[in-house]
């Protein structure tokens, strides 16, 4: 009896324990091959906004745990600067800086909290990604492709409303022209570990 008593404690701590998850921190770059852009659409044309890679130039930390199909994320973050964005022109360059409050809230941050491996899809998977715009904070699940060559090469797409931010469409020409709620941002990123 006495025995029980004293493995019993042990087996408790071991089973919250998180044994089967290693944890991991180390800081990558996104090269100059990367690629990120934001597409719209109005009634008149469609539109895309090109970020400026070149700004991602700083060493990002990522903190990770690796659950087997599942990688779990703490402070792995990539901060947008609103003015990295290029939308073609100078009138809809100050539309988008409007419509995302740039003087207010000048940055986009997307921070990545996990990523669950597809089964029986290799090279694919679903992150979960927090995105920040103009100070509001929304959960999504993308759909990622992923490869290993010299450097990592990781690419998806999200479709989300800008209307989840309290953003508002611009109208423009007394309201003929019309940009859609639905926005779509892309991105292949090279990511090299350092």
């Amino acid at each position: 009896m006495k025995r029980l008593l004293f493995i019993l404690p042990f087996l408790l701590l071991v089973s919250f324990s998180k044994l089967n998850t290693i944890r991991n921190s180390k800081f990558v770059r996104i090269t100059s091959k990367s690629e990120l852009f934001i597409k719209g659409t109005s009634n008149v044309k469609d539109f895309i906004c090109q970020y400026n890679i070149h700004n991602l130039d700083a060493p990002i930390k990522i903190q990770y745990e690796n659950f087997d199909d599942l990688i779990k994320f703490e402070e792995s973050m990539l901060i947008l600067e609103n003015n990295g964005f290029d939308c073609g022109g100078k009138g809809i360059n100050s539309d988008f800086h409007d419509l995302l409050q740039s003087e207010v809230y000048p940055e986009i941050i997307l921070r990545l909290k996990e990523i669950k491996l597809k089964p029986n899809q290799e090279h694919s998977a679903v992150a979960l990604v927090e995105i920040e715009i103009a100070g509001l904070k929304h959960d999504y699940h993308m759909e990622t492709k992923f490869y290993k060559e010299q450097d990592w090469l990781i690419s998806g797409r999200l479709k989300l409303n800008i209307k989840d931010f309290d953003l508002i469409a611009p109208k423009k020409m007394f309201g003929l022209v019309v940009v859609s709620d639905e926005i779509e941002i892309n991105f292949n990123l090279a990511i090299k570990e350092l």
